[in-house]
Order: structure tokens, then sequence, then C-alpha cells
């Protein structure tokens, strides 16, 4: 008798890990890999709090604003200087009065403490991005996509910036994390054990979006929505957002954002909403506003920085998404991403943080391919397109080391330390990228050297390198050199005003008082009170400024020359008084 064939058994191997065995191991305990992460986190956002000066325009027209709120004891309307700000809600300036008036009563421009709801929002986001994770994975995806998305560039860059996008990123992870507890309490089984959805859940949820549209306006209902709707379409059924308890939830958001919104109508007679809805978020969508305009593939394209090291890894979360598009975990995050990317895409105005919201869902979907990565893809070129992205990382990491050595030369006076120390991180990390290109599909994703050579590659630049570009800094000198010239006497009067140089963040640091004007108009500022007022005019205006003197001699103090970056213009401003 022939003997019967042998029929192999099936194979029940577990999918190869592209992690290290530490991060699997960790990843696996989340009463380690929280406190872990928000170490992290905590480490890599904190160098330049207190060192790097306020980048124009945006963030010091938010300081300044929460800073006159402390100064006035009017928490209710926005003001910068005289002129109404009433382009967004009043979230962020509360938050930034707060800890500005709270931890730095005695020192206004003390700038890390407006920053502060930024660093810890962002800091919150890390924790929530894991959290997210191991509510819609299995074992260490959640712990590595929330490392992934903390060592990326431009998380980092709004830790730094005391404006609404760290902030609004928050409030939108803890919207994404209670939907993502509806979604997978309606799939049992398919993530750690059941997600279960109470009533803390649906609180958190509409807590969320209330504080959310408090802060950015319609936003996070765009975004959170979006999911929503997606993922509704894709069940065909919208019954798993019952458990969000929208019934009272609809009310607690209401509640939150309706006092408000009724007082700042009082008190401007209505002039908010057309600022806010007509001037700003309208126009947004027309056209670029403020010159910041773009082309649809802008976000494509910045992404490879904005999102390095992690971009090195979007090949591989795209061939994640597509061998896991049946699992609602990755149905869940493609629902994130797509829809409101392509939002972001069509709309005319675009700054590379408008899609920061999407970067979470980019990092979970590449640590889940990094965790179940199963096996190379069969077809030679698909593997090879996977790849490309680690090389494009490489060469962004090498441009990195290059401009931390030769950036500095062309915008500092003196030679900086850290920038050598910048660029050997930027460059091992090349390095490291470089050699998992070439074993990327045997060899774990070098996680560990990425997180080490982040923060010893984030903490020189922000702490030495970006303080230490004195040409870009032209307000922080100003402002210095009109402390260091005032007489004690008038310290508490001292007063600025400043023709052919009006950045914002001049107004923050040389206070409240400061009148940017045209030349013609200095010389009665000067005359009231020549004692405790200085001028600074910049060389293009100082012809029309000497005229209009009228041979009434003035003293040069200093002169202060740089680069004016908001305008990519050279400027040299000369600070002067009445002499006599």
């Amino acid at each position: 008798m022939p003997e019967a064939p042998r029929v192999s058994p099936p194979d029940t191997t577990p999918p190869a890990c592209w992690l290290p065995h530490w991060a699997i191991w960790l990843g696996e305990r989340p009463a380690l890999f929280y406190p872990v992460l928000a170490l992290l986190a905590l480490l890599l956002y904190f160098p330049g709090q207190m060192e790097v000066p306020p980048l124009d325009r945006d963030e010091p027209r938010f300081a300044q604003a929460s800073k006159q709120m402390v100064e006035t004891g009017n928490y209710i309307e926005i003001a910068f200087q005289d002129e109404p700000r009433l382009k967004k809600p009043i979230g962020i300036y509360w938050l930034q009065s707060a800890s500005a008036g709270l931890l730095a009563p005695d020192s206004p421009t003390a700038l890390w403490a407006y920053r502060l709801p930024s660093y810890l929002a962002i800091v919150l986001s890390v924790l929530l991005t894991a959290g997210i994770g191991r509510t819609l994975f299995k074992g260490p995806v959640g712990a590595a996509g929330a490392a992934l998305f903390a060592i990326a560039i431009l998380p980092g860059v709004e830790a730094h910036l005391a404006k609404t996008d760290a902030v609004l990123l928050m409030l939108i992870l803890a919207g994404q994390w209670a939907i993502a507890k509806a979604w997978m309490s309606a799939h049992p089984g398919t993530a750690r054990g059941q997600v279960r959805t109470g009533p803390w859940t649906a609180s958190a949820f509409w807590l969320a979006i209330g504080a959310g549209v408090l802060v950015k306006g319609p936003v996070i209902l765009m975004i959170c929505g979006l999911t929503a709707v997606a993922l509704a379409i894709w069940r065909r059924s919208g019954r798993w957002l019952l458990a969000l308890r929208p019934a009272w939830g609809v009310p607690l958001a209401l509640a939150v954002i309706i006092p408000w919104f009724v007082a700042i109508h009082i008190a401007t007679d209505g002039a908010f909403w057309q600022e806010a809805v007509g001037r700003d978020f309208l126009a947004k969508i027309d056209a670029g506003q403020e010159r910041h305009g773009g082309p649809p593939g802008y976000y494509l394209l910045a992404i490879w920085v904005t999102f390095w090291p992690a971009a090195a890894l979007l090949g591989f979360a795209a061939l994640g998404a597509w061998r896991g598009r049946a699992a609602p975990a990755v149905q869940f995050c493609l629902a994130w991403i797509v829809p409101s990317w392509l939002v972001f895409e069509a709309v005319a105005t675009k700054l590379p943080h408008y899609v920061m919201p999407a970067y979470p869902a980019l990092a979970l979907l590449a640590a889940y391919m990094l965790v179940r990565a199963g096996q190379r893809p069969k077809r030679p070129w698909v593997a090879h397109l996977v790849r490309l992205p680690v090389w494009v990382a490489v060469v962004v990491a090498a441009l990195l080391a290059v401009g931390m050595i030769a950036g500095p030369p062309f915008l500092s006076r003196d030679f900086i330390v850290g920038s050598l120390a910048a660029a050997a991180a930027f460059a091992a990390m090349a390095y490291a990228l470089w050699r998992y290109g070439q074993k990327a599909y045997v060899a774990p994703f070098p996680l560990g050297v990425a997180i080490v050579a982040a923060g010893l590659a984030y903490w020189p630049a922000y702490s030495q390198v970006i303080p230490g570009l004195s040409h870009l800094w032209v307000s922080s000198r100003l402002a210095h050199a009109v402390v260091a010239h005032t007489p004690a006497q008038c310290h508490q009067a001292a007063r600025l005003v400043s023709a052919g140089f009006a950045e914002p963040s001049l107004v923050f640091l040389a206070g409240t008082n400061t009148a940017t004007v045209g030349a013609d108009a200095v010389r009665p500022l000067l005359q009231a009170d020549p004692a405790c007022t200085l001028a600074a005019i910049e060389a293009r205006q100082w012809p029309k400024f000497e005229a209009s003197m009228a041979g009434q001699p003035v003293d040069v103090l200093d002169t202060v020359d740089g680069l004016n970056y908001s305008k990519g213009q050279k400027v040299s401003i000369k600070l002067v008084r009445l002499a006599g």
C-alpha cells in the first residue's frame, strides 16, 4: 500500500516582531511604560523652554494678549495692545494667563510660563497616544507608537510655542480616545480583552469637545466628527456611537462652550463672529491667509521633515494599513487620518502643524507593522517602495547634521559648541537609519537609538543652538538694550517708541505701552517724557526721522543689527533718546 501523503500542520507561529526585545517587554507592561513615556517626553521637550526667545509672529501675539489679561484683569475680551484680538476663542488665553499669573507674577515677560500649557499638553498627548494604541491594539503597539510620535520634530516644536496647537492636539486625542473605546466596544475580542465605555468615558469626550471649541473653534469637531462619520459609513451603522451618551453629552459640551461665547458676543456687540468666522476661519478655506498658501500635496512633502525620524516608517505604516485593513483597529486609524488629511490638503491656507493631529495615528500604524511584521512583500518593487521612506529619512538626517554645522556661523556672532553635539547626534541617526534600510525586513527598528539620538540632538539644539542664533533675535537684543539704558527711576514708566520695526515679540518683551509708529511721529512721543522714553529707529526710517527732529539732537545709545526673519530682510536699528 502506498504511504499516505503527509499533511503539514497549520502554521501557528506568531508573526515576527520588528521591535527590540526591551521595547516588547516594556510595551506589554502599562504600569511601567506610562511613567517611562511621561519621563521621556518631559526630558525631550524641556530644553529651550526658558532659552528660546519668542518666535514671531503668532507666539508673541498669544503671549502678549494673555499678559494683558493679567495686567488688566479682563478675562473676557482678548486684545493685543489696543487692538481687539478676536480670531480665536478664549481657551488658550485662560490657560496662559493662569500659568503666568500663578507661576511668574513678578516676571511678565517670563515666556516659559506662557509656554507651560503647550509643554504639558504635548506630554499628555504622548500618553494619550499610548492609551489610544492600547485601546485599539494588543501588545506593545501603543507604547511603541507613542515613542515614535514623541521623538518626531513637530511635536517638539509645538511644545516650545505658546499658542493653541499643542493644547488642541491634546483635546483632540482625548476625544479620539473616547471614540476608539466606543468603536472597539462594538468589536469585542479584537483588542486586549473587552473594551467598555462608561459614563466617565462619555463625559471625557464631551468635555474635550467643549474645551476644544473654546481653544480653536470647530477644528476638533471636524477631526473627531469625520472620524466618527467615516467609521459609521464603514460599519454601515452609527449605533455604536450611542455609547458616548449624546443625549446628555451634547448639553454638557454646550454648557462648557456657551457662557463665554455669549459674554464675548455682548462685549463686542457681535463683532467676534464677523472676525473669527468671516475673516479667520472662512478666509483660510477660500484663500491662503497671511501668505500661507500651498498646493494640494503640501503636507505630503512637509511630513518628511515634520514627522522625522518616525517618517522613516511611513512605508511600513502604509503596508500595515493595507494588510490589516479588515481589522477594526486599523480601520479606526484610517478613518482618523484620511478624511481630515484630505480636508487640510483642500483648504487654501496651509501650515505644517495643521495635520499634526493625524501624526499619532500614523505612528500607531507604523508601530502596528513593527509588532505584526509578518512576511516581506513578495513583489520586489513593493518591498523597495516600502523601504524608500527610510532612505528619505537618512537624507533628512544628513541635512539636519549639515545644517547644525553650516547654519550657525551665518546667524550667530559666537561659535556655538552645542551645534557640534547636535550635528553628531543627527549624523548617528543617519547612520542607524542607513543600516536599518539595508536590513529592514530582518532586523528590528533601532527604536532605542532613535530615542537616544533624538534626545542628544534636541537638547543642544533647543538649549544652545536656536537661542544662540543671535542675528534672528532682534527683539530680544533690542529689549535688553532698552533695559540697560533706562534709568533705574524710570523702569516702571519706561516706554519704547519704534519706527520701522513692529514685530509682536518687541511689544511682548519691551512692554504693552510700546508704540510702533512712523518716523515722523516719534518726536512728540520722545518730548512727552524725555527721561523715560527711548526710540528705536530702523535704518530705512532714519532719514525721515532726522528730518522730523528739525535739528533737535539725540544721543545714539546702541545699535542692533540682525535679520527680521518674518519679512526676510536685514535690519539695523539705532536706540536713541533726546540729548541733554
